[in-house]
């Protein structure tokens, strides 16, 4: 009668459960009276003992546990059998012990529940997980890219150029002879030094091939110098300084900085942007600058520049530019952004010929001074541009930020209506003046930033339209035309490698007006392609 022992046994027994199948037991020795009945009762997989090998056979037994013993017994006979005497002990221990199983099936079936729903809460944790490793690779490749690089920091671009131009006729009216073509190819190498020599003080100088005061050379020809190398011009050098007298505020990267930025030397463009209409990359400030920081979205600056002296130790004899701008990020909402700025002139006529090179129309005599000056007079001799723009960036847009932004300007003390005015009795027909000729406005859209990393590429066009008497002519792009031109503008920059960058752009440049007579051959209708290969160091 085995399994009356096996009964007897269990109910004699003080005995726990727990998870750890064993057969033999660290608290319990082969001398002990009960090690044969203990390891006859685990091997039958009746009796368990504790996950650290020991049995502790000296703890009180609750009912729960022997029910458990019971529970194990009794599957142990229904599934090797049993004579009827032991079939009817065990149906009498079922019902002894009914409450404490159903309360114990009870316990397994929450026990199994809670284990399907930490097996979805693993399986929910492991996505996160693969997600946030995810992020970390893209942060890492990030910051690799963000890697700060050395004072010494330089350019080297290599571009070719096909241009076709149409060869403009003699008066309006008249067909062109033909079109001009020629394929150009162009070098620039840009090499410039910054240190931060105390807390609140920066220096910087860079030399750069074919700039400098001539705001008219950013096509840096190859052997412009009469078949020789490219001139080379010392394109900054300046002292920025940075007091706490004003506080501080934080930026992007929430640390702290000084809100103002004071520049002295000739230093670069605090309010250069490539999208707006007025002020080439190439024209370089020389004076004092300021730039005040209310917070990081908030900022307005001002610069005094003399562009030409004249060295006769009066000041008013020199050509200066004041230039005051303000500009608030994220205004309302965020990504759009706004602008407004002035560019007022000094005694703007010390400033040489080529600065007014398409402000000007040839063989008539503006100004009144009985003859027409060379390279033709200017339609306005004052120069007061102010301006207005507006940008709006969303976020993503098929994986990239899409930027969409305009941009209007205006000649605000134009003479140019009267000294018409004073030629037109005098022809026939009246130079008509138009009021567009003192305007001009910038539309346009950029999708993607500039590449940092390899693969990175972005896209951006723009259409401008600037009167003849909106900027003086040498503050404009040089490719895109300056004054008195509507162009097209077309780039696309891709980062094929590790500071490498491939681009391409295409330009389309035709005259604003003709005034009703002579088409400037500067002004024939332009086509440009450019092919550039550049090289960060």
């Amino acid at each position: 009668m085995r399994w009356i022992t096996m009964l007897t046994l269990a109910a004699m027994l003080s005995i726990t459960a727990a998870w750890a199948e064993v057969s033999t037991y660290e608290d319990v020795q082969p001398d002990h009276w009960a090690y044969t009945a203990l390891d006859y009762l685990t091997e039958e997989g009746v009796l368990e003992g504790y996950p650290d090998g020991y049995f502790k056979g000296d703890r009180t037994l609750t009912r729960y546990e022997f029910a458990q013993a019971i529970a194990r017994l009794l599957d142990t006979i229904e599934s090797e059998g049993a004579d009827e005497q032991v079939n009817i002990m065990a149906e009498t221990l079922r019902a002894e012990f009914s409450d404490q199983l159903e309360q114990m099936n009870k316990s397994i079936e929450g026990i199994n529940a809670a284990m399907g729903d930490l097996d979805g809460r693993v399986a929910d944790l492991e996505g996160n997980v693969a997600d946030h490793g995810t992020r970390v690779e893209a942060l890492e490749e990030k910051v690799a890219c963000m890697t700060p690089g050395p004072d010494w920091k330089g350019e080297f671009r290599y571009r070719w150029q096909y241009e076709t131009r149409d060869t403009p006729p003699a008066l309006v009216g008249a067909a062109a002879d033909d079109t001009t073509d020629r394929f150009r190819q162009r070098i620039q190498f840009v090499l410039g030094y910054n240190k931060q020599i105390n807390e609140r003080t920066e220096i910087g100088f860079r030399f750069k091939t074919n700039t400098g005061n001539n705001p008219v050379s950013g096509n840096y020809d190859l052997g412009s110098n009469a078949g020789g190398t490219a001139d080379i011009f010392l394109d900054r050098a300046y002292v920025k300084y940075s007091p706490g007298w004003f506080g501080y505020y934080l930026d992007e990267e929430c640390a702290c900085q000084e809100k103002l930025d004071l520049y002295a030397g000739i230093f670069p463009q605090i309010n250069y942007d490539p999208h707006e209409a007025i002020l080439d990359a190439d024209v370089n400030l020389q004076g004092i600058g300021a730039v005040y920081h209310f917070n990081r979205d908030f900022q307005i600056l001002t610069a005094i520049s003399v562009m030409m002296e004249e060295n006769t130790g009066e000041l008013d004899d020199d050509a200066i530019l004041s230039i005051t701008e303000a500009r608030y990020n994220n205004l309302f909402t965020c990504g759009f952004d706004v602008w407004a700025g002035c560019y007022c002139w000094l005694n703007e006529s010390a400033l040489p010929a080529s600065y007014f090179a398409d402000n000007r129309l040839q063989g008539f005599d503006f100004n009144n001074n009985g003859a027409a000056d060379e390279g033709g007079d200017r339609f306005s001799s004052q120069f007061k541009t102010a301006k207005v723009g507006a940008q709006y960036t969303f976020d993503c847009v098929w994986n990239k930020p899409l930027a969409i932004f305009g941009e209007y300007l205006v000649n605000t003390d134009s003479d140019a209506e009267d000294r018409i005015s004073a030629v037109n009795p005098f022809i026939t027909p009246d130079i008509i003046f138009e009021s567009s000729d003192d305007t001009g406005f910038v539309v346009g859209a950029q999708w993607g930033e500039k590449p940092t990393c390899v693969g990175d590429w972005y896209w951006f066009a723009r259409y401008k339209e600037i009167g003849a008497n909106a900027i003086v002519d040498g503050l404009g792009d040089a490719d895109a035309g300056g004054a008195n031109t509507n162009s097209f503008e077309a780039n696309a920059t891709w980062m094929w490698a590790d500071n490498a960058l491939f681009g391409i752009t295409y330009f389309l440049n035709r005259m604003n007006n003709a005034f009703g007579f002579l088409v400037p051959a500067s002004k024939a209708d332009q086509q440009i392609i450019q092919i550039d290969w550049t090289f960060k160091f």
